[in-house]
Formats: structure tokens, C-alpha cells, sequence
């Protein structure tokens, strides 16, 4: 991460945060080159990597933005999520593999976007 955030030209600014109770997902704050903070977030079970704006504590929906180009995510076996991917209205074609504990969140929680269902229900 330290790496990656200097071939950015940007820094890390928190502490890495595990998943816990409602969230399936690592999540770290960054600040980049530009100037702009984001949270890199990463989805161990689907070695998935994604970015967001900062946490804001009044609101439960992620606000997805593109994880800054690089290669030091992809060149370690990771997918990088674009914030269009996340965005897009979850359909039943992103419902097939789940498991049937998985299908009951889904029903549950009614994620309305793919990035919802990827960073938050499964894990």
C-alpha cells in the first residue's frame, strides 16, 4: 500500500480497518497526489480492490471513484473495480454464484448496485 501511495504521489493517512460487523471489506484512507482523500477498500474473498470518498458517518451508501492507475494491484493476482462497475444496478446475472446464506442477504439488504452487493453483503 505504502509502495503503491508513493508511485501515486500520495501518502496513506489511516490505519488499515478490518472488516467488521456490516462490513466485509479492509478499508484504508489515502490522500493522492492531487490532493483529493479517498478510501481504498479491499474485498479478500473476491481479491477485489475498489475506492471511495472518504466515509461520510451520516450515510451507509459508498460513493465509488476509480482506484488511481497502477500496476501493484493487478501484478498481485487483485481485480480493480471501476466506480462505472460498482455503479451499475445489480442484476440477476451478478446473482448467480452466490450461495443460498448469500441470496437471503441480497433479499434482505435489497442492494441496489453491484458495488453495494461486492462491498458490503458477502464476504
Amino acid at each position: 500500500m505504502h509502495g503503491s501511495m508513493r508511485a501515486w504521489g500520495g501518502t496513506v493517512t489511516t490505519s488499515v480497518e478490518e472488516p467488521t460487523v456490516g462490513r466485509n471489506y479492509y478499508r484504508v484512507g489515502v490522500r493522492l497526489g492531487d490532493g483529493a482523500d479517498a478510501s481504498l477498500l479491499f474485498n479478500a474473498a473476491a481479491s477485489l480492490v475498489a475506492a471511495a470518498e472518504p466515509p461520510d458517518r451520516h450515510s451507509v451508501t459508498l460513493v465509488f471513484v476509480d482506484v488511481p492507475a497502477d500496476n501493484s494491484f493487478s501484478g498481485a493476482g487483485l481485480h480493480i473495480a471501476t466506480a462505472a462497475e460498482l455503479t451499475q444496478p445489480l442484476g440477476d446475472s451478478d446473482l448467480r454464484s452466490l450461495d443460498e446464506d448469500e441470496r437471503r442477504d441480497v433479499a434482505y439488504h435489497q442492494p441496489q448496485r453491484l458495488g453495494d452487493l461486492m462491498f458490503n453483503l458477502l464476504g
